[in-house]
């Protein structure tokens, strides 16, 4: 049996019942997912990115103790400090120690975001979980919920949408400031996670022995490297949604050139239905540049616009993800996978910051096919 790592919101509710019948005190939580998790390719590994939601019904607090997952031949378990660091409080802090962030008070919920890792073994048709929790008095309960079900869909696999080398900013992964990866958010009563697989795409260069994105004035787009590059359709499909002539913003500056809500974050942006269901958003296009219009059908490898940097963002760069409806952000991000190139394992950075991105040390490239990139990856696209 293998032990993985668990680094842990959906409509569909799963029973929780208590591990030993006949519990007196049944935990009154109400434990749900916001979707059926999608197994993802990744570095070459098999893995599950899903979302776990707990609301507690009682007056009473209760502490998540640890939840423990199982998968086929893959068990894993998370608790403590590790397990706080996957947490957040919807609409609230919990404070800075470890037992606050675990605490669920009455009437509240938490957000756990787990990861289950198979290797290059296929992702299993189930995952079962226990959650242990602590009552009054430290009094311990399990729930046992019913089985997860794991689509069983493979990932869809899309050409490049840039040329040269670039760095797949927080492309998914389950560190705390993983920005796309925690974005949930809510239209019409439903909570999404669009950007679950997003990756911010930017280009850079050795200045001064320092990878930077841009040389010269920080406060002009023109000075970043992947600015005005064109953006290549991953697929044929149809464009279902295209917006241009908002004006850019000034980078790192603290402000946007428009003010930002629900409809616009993407800025200037196309979205291309590649396939039931399957929806490509290539966003903060520069203004001007975009090529395509509601209606139209492109091809593979078609222009579609230049990287630009509109809407919510601090500096030039391509916002891209699939997801299931034709919305930037009122869907749920579907896993995906490039035809082939070239790409390192994850780097340390903080490309979702609003100031300065760094960079740690960059490891050799090595060739990939049907791939998803690392965290901070650098890639080669032919």
């Amino acid at each position: 049996m293998r032990v993985a790592c668990l680094a842990f919101i959906s409509s569909v509710f799963f029973a929780a019942t208590a591990a030993l019948a006949g519990d007196p005190h049944p935990p009154l939580l109400n434990i749900s997912f916001l979707a059926e998790p999608s197994p993802i390719v990744q570095s070459g590994q098999t893995r599950l990115f899903y979302e776990m939601l707990i609301t507690n019904f009682s007056k009473n607090a209760y502490v998540l103790d640890s939840i423990e997952a199982r998968a086929g031949d893959t068990q894993a378990k998370v608790s403590g400090k590790a397990l706080s660091s996957l947490i957040i409080h919807p609409g609230s802090t919990a404070g800075p120690d470890d037992l606050a962030v675990r605490s669920i008070q009455g009437g509240r919920s938490v957000v756990v975001f787990l990861t289950l890792d198979f290797g290059k073994s296929p992702a299993p048709r189930a995952v079962t979980h226990t959650l242990h929790v602590l009552a009054d008095k430290d009094e311990p309960h399990d729930i046992v919920l019913a089985p997860l079900q794991v689509s069983q869909d493979t990932p869809i696999v899309v050409a490049p949408p840039l040329r040269g080398q670039w760095i797949a900013g927080d492309s998914v992964n389950n560190l705390p400031d993983a920005a796309h990866r925690r974005a949930v958010l809510i239209d019409n009563g439903h909570a999404w996670i669009a950007q679950r697989f997003a990756i911010d795409w930017v280009q850079i260069q050795n200045i001064n022995n320092t990878a930077t994105t841009f040389k010269g004035p920080e406060d002009k787009n023109e000075s970043y490297f992947c600015y005005d590059q064109p953006i290549y359709s991953v697929a044929a499909g149809k464009v279902v949604d295209a917006s241009d002539g908002m004006a850019e913003n000034v980078p790192h500056s603290g402000k946007y050139a428009v003010a930002i809500d629900f409809n616009n974050a993407a800025g200037n942006h196309v979205v291309v239905e590649i396939a039931p269901h399957r929806y490509v958003l290539y966003a903060h296009i520069r203004p001007g540049t975009v090529q395509v219009k509601a209606g139209d059908h492109v091809r593979i490898g078609q222009i579609l616009g230049h990287v630009g940097n509109t809407g919510s963002s601090t500096e030039p760069h391509l916002h891209m993800h699939i997801d299931n409806q034709p919305s930037f952000l009122a869907g749920n991000g579907v896993p995906y996978e490039f035809t082939a190139g070239e790409a390192s394992g994850a780097v340390e950075a903080n490309v979702s910051s609003p100031g300065l991105i760094h960079l740690g040390p960059i490891g050799p490239e090595h060739p990939f096919k049907n791939d998803y990139p690392g965290n901070n990856a650098l890639v080669t696209f032919k």
